[in-house]
């Protein structure tokens, strides 16, 4: 019996001491609907409390993933990619991508492939690189020239055919199937002209041809147009030979019947060209010294149709979400039509803007990753308005990226020294890595690790809970793009 009462005691002891500890363990914190506006960051940031990382049985990679998901990166050293917790980085061409293209044309929808306008010695090919074994195939032959006739016929119309291919964005994938690839080209010519390449039969076929130089191919949704817009290189040059300053018109080819519609030309010397709006319409706008930006509408892509969407006049910053169709915008005052200082959304259907933020912005862009307006300096916005989240330090931050966990990042400046901040909802700042940093990304998994692509080359992670980094390996040289690929 007193063996049976010790043994009680004890055992009840021991109940009342555990659950005084559970009831001590810190709370779990939870994800805010809205983000708290983030205070200056005048005096040390102190740590978050952050809840302890629950273990997992999911077992490190002891390699690069067979078939993705992988995040990859454009940079100096060519195109790299790393699992999504960026290990095992990995170059898949050393095929240095010209200017701030964006990477996501060159992909094909299943993201087994890029292609990629390359320069050697006899002038432009277009190669097919598989991912991610980094296999070349090449496809076309796109404009004969040395780099002796660069030299010195720099205004040539054979160099401005060259600038057209090599420095715009050249190649778009059909969406759905991938089946064709467009590009431009001056194989038939001495201009650039559009074609299409069939990558069941091999067969490229011709689908313009005429006095301008054809740029930006771009696809509608539903793979059924090709949009294609003309440009110029005309004297005077000024100080230097820049990008095309004339704006020759914009042309649709309808790709089952090889018909192409001449669509109208909007006012000014650039497409101005904001997105598609569906799949037979897109969206753009006219431009003006006297009030910048203005007459936003759509237009058919068969038709040349216009259908206004707003009267408002702009001052040329402007995005549009694919998550609904909202479309921001900056708005300074001093056009009659001009709905003064702020930025404003306008949410489909609607025809009368809402103003978000008091002030005008500098830039507004959309982040693919983020799915978030970034309106620099002013803060991310989601495309229902509803969801804010600002900067750490004002005029101060770039390069912002949220996880889907809310969690955001940013590279702050502070006594020119770079920065990297990270705050989870409910947390407060923390400064996790110094060093000019070029991008930043989440992982696309459970949006709980941060890779972070130093100027250097050097690539980091850092994941919840404490955000320790780690360095993951080298990337060869500065980064100017990271996205996700499936």
């Amino acid at each position: 019996m007193h063996n049976y009462l010790r043994v009680t005691i004890l055992f009840l002891t021991l109940l009342f001491a555990m659950s005084c500890c559970l009831l001590s363990l810190p709370a779990t914190p939870s994800v805010e609907s809205t983000p708290t506006t983030a205070a200056a960051l005048d005096t040390p940031v102190p740590s978050p409390t952050l809840a302890p990382l629950i273990p997992t049985d999911t077992p490190a990679p002891t390699g690069l993933n067979a078939t993705g998901p992988y995040i990859l990166f454009k940079g100096q050293a060519g195109i790299w990619i790393t699992n999504p917790d960026g290990s095992f980085p990995t170059q898949v061409s050393d095929v240095q991508v010209q200017g701030d293209r964006d990477l996501r044309h060159a992909i094909s929808p299943a993201g087994d492939r890029m292609a990629l306008v390359v320069q050697n010695d006899a002038g432009l090919d277009l190669v097919l690189v598989t991912i991610p074994g980094g296999e070349v195939d090449t496809i076309a032959h796109l404009i004969s020239i040395t780099r002796q006739e660069e030299n010195s016929e720099p205004i040539s119309e054979k160099e401005a055919a060259t600038m057209a291919i090599r420095d715009y964005d050249s190649v778009a994938w059909q969406p759905g199937s991938g089946r064709l690839l467009a590009f431009t080209g001056a194989i038939n010519g001495t201009t650039a002209d559009l074609y299409s390449y069939d990558t069941q039969t091999g067969a490229i076929t011709q689908l313009t041809s005429g006095p301008s130089q054809a740029v930006q191919p771009n696809w509608s949704p539903d793979g059924q147009y090709i949009l294609s817009y003309g440009v110029s290189w005309v004297p005077p040059f000024g100080g230097g030979i820049g990008p095309a300053n004339q704006f020759d018109g914009i042309w649709s080819v309808h790709v089952s019947d090889g018909k192409v519609n001449s669509l109208p030309k909007p006012k000014g010397i650039l497409p101005n060209f904001v997105a598609w709006q569906d799949d037979s319409h897109y969206i753009t706008y006219d431009s003006d010294e006297a009030c910048d930006s203005k007459n936003l509408r759509s237009v058919d892509v068969a038709t040349g149709e216009s259908t206004p969407i707003m009267d408002f006049s702009f001052d040329g910053y402007i995005a549009r979400s694919p998550q609904n169709g909202a479309i921001l915008f900056s708005s300074a005052p001093g056009c009659p039509s001009s709905l003064g200082e702020g930025t404003f959304l306008l949410l489909p259907g609607q025809t009368t803007p809402v103003k978000l933020l008091d002030k005008r912005t500098w830039d507004i862009e959309w982040l693919p990753e983020s799915k978030l307006f970034f309106a620099y300096p002013e803060a991310l916005l989601s495309s229902d308005g509803n969801t804010r989240y600002a900067p750490p330090v004002y005029d101060s931050s770039f390069d912002p990226a949220v996880s889907m966990q809310g969690y955001q990042a940013w590279e702050v400046y502070q006594n020119q020294v770079a920065h990297i901040f990270v705050k989870i909802p409910g947390g407060d700042w923390l400064d996790v890595l110094n060093g000019p940093v070029h991008q930043l990304i989440w992982d696309p998994i459970d949006g709980k690790t941060l890779l972070i692509a130093q100027d250097d080359g050097s690539l980091y992670a850092a994941s919840y809970p404490d955000f320790t980094p780690r360095e993951m390996g080298n990337l060869g040289g500065s980064i100017d793009q990271a996205i996700w690929l499936p």
